[in-house]
């Protein structure tokens, strides 16, 4: 049959080559405002995670990628969140020493030993995670990592498997933050609750551990391209480590106060050209709050005057701020403001000499008042 018109030309096709984005060793993506943007050049802002994600089960509209078919814990051998002891810990007194009649010593190692072996078989995964491919999987792996840091990691032996996979934990986590491999925001979340997590069960006395979280994690909260949860989570992450982890010899720029500079900064109604997210202003209040109880009273709400900027505690220069977020409309703001102010109260009335005062309700309404300070109008409101 003859075709009428002119005869199509096959022309070669071209693969579209995709567009590269650096990312630092150390740090998040040169251009954190197109994570995922599937490589086409174009700059949208990360959605943010449902209302009632959870790092213990995602969502339950079915947003989070915790299927086992797509990744979930089982697929990494440990099982389901809430899932029964092994057999060997529901079996621990077969030897009679767990029984009704016996002491519970044999049940109390038995159980002990299958604490640490669900915890290397969850920390012994961690190398694999930075390599995964598939993001799903990958979640799943931190929901199992979740688990076991915070209920198999007990005492020093605990803590000592953690210290012997931190530096493989950190990498995988490291990678996730970067936003490698397509990295979804429900697995930058968990990722943060994991690091969170770390640095409860490390402890004190390591500086290291802050230096290595502290630059990472302030530049996924100063992304305004990433999922608020997930930045609030990163400031969550890295304000607990500076609480248990760090000392007063941190460097100025990576000590405490920086964090609280972030927090303030965090907490205000405008942020890096925008209007920070209601939450993000709530949980950098909260973070204060928590950073703040490590310091003296006097530190935060010493000084009647604020031209005296030397003097003055940093809480009552924050009074301003606090007073319009409890004017918000947002509820969780509201708390999370109330909370702060309560501790600047707490602290005022704590710099008072206790013995000026006869009883215990002279003690409550004139240790430390506010009386002829210039922040005494503001309080009564």
């Amino acid at each position: 049959m003859v075709s009428h018109g002119r005869d199509k030309k096959d022309a070669p096709s071209r693969r579209k080559k995709r567009r590269g984005r650096g990312v630092g060793d150390d740090g998040v993506g040169v251009d954190d405002a197109a994570e995922h943007a599937a490589g086409t050049g174009t700059t949208r802002r990360d959605a943010d995670l449902p209302d009632d994600f959870s790092i213990f089960g995602g969502s339950v509209g079915g947003c989070s990628s915790n299927a086992p078919s797509d990744g979930g814990l089982d697929d990494f051998g440990l099982g389901e969140f809430g899932d029964p002891p092994d057999e060997g810990e529901e079996g621990a007194d077969a030897d009679g020493d767990g029984g009704a009649g016996g002491h519970g010593g044999g049940r109390a190692e038995a159980a002990a030993t299958a604490r640490a072996a669900r915890l290397a078989d969850a920390l012994s995964l961690a190398s694999a995670l930075a390599s995964e491919r598939r993001s799903a999987r990958r979640e799943g792996g931190y929901r199992a990592l979740f688990k076991a840091i915070t209920q198999y990691a007990a005492g020093t032996s605990g803590r000592e498997a953690l210290e012997l996979h931190w530096e493989s934990v950190w990498d995988a986590c490291r990678s996730s933050l970067q936003g490698r491999g397509g990295a979804k925001p429900s697995e930058q979340y968990v990722a943060c609750r994991v690091l969170e997590a770390c640095t409860v069960v490390l402890g004190e006395d390591r500086d290291d551990v802050v230096e290595t979280l502290d630059g990472p994690l302030k530049r996924v909260v100063n992304a305004t391209g990433r999922a608020p949860r997930v930045r609030c989570a990163a400031l969550r992450a890295l304000s607990m480590a500076h609480f248990v982890c760090g000392t007063d010899c941190l460097e100025e720029g990576s000590d405490a106060s920086s964090v609280l500079d972030l927090c303030e900064a965090a907490a205000g109604d405008r942020y890096r050209g925008e209007e920070p997210p209601p939450l993000l202003r709530a949980t950098a209040l909260d973070c204060w709050s928590l950073l703040a109880t490590a310091f003296h009273d006097a530190w935060v709400a010493a000084g009647d005057d604020a031209d005296d900027a030397d003097e003055i505690g940093r809480g009552l220069r924050l009074l301003p701020l606090l007073s319009a977020c409890l004017d918000a409309s947002e509820a969780g703001l509201r708390r999370s403001a109330g909370e702060c102010v309560a501790l600047i109260h707490e602290c005022r009335l704590n710099l008072g000499d206790e013995d000026e005062a006869e009883n215990a309700t002279e003690r409550t309404y004139r240790r430390g008042s506010w009386d002829g300070s210039e922040w005494e109008v503001l309080m009564d409101e």
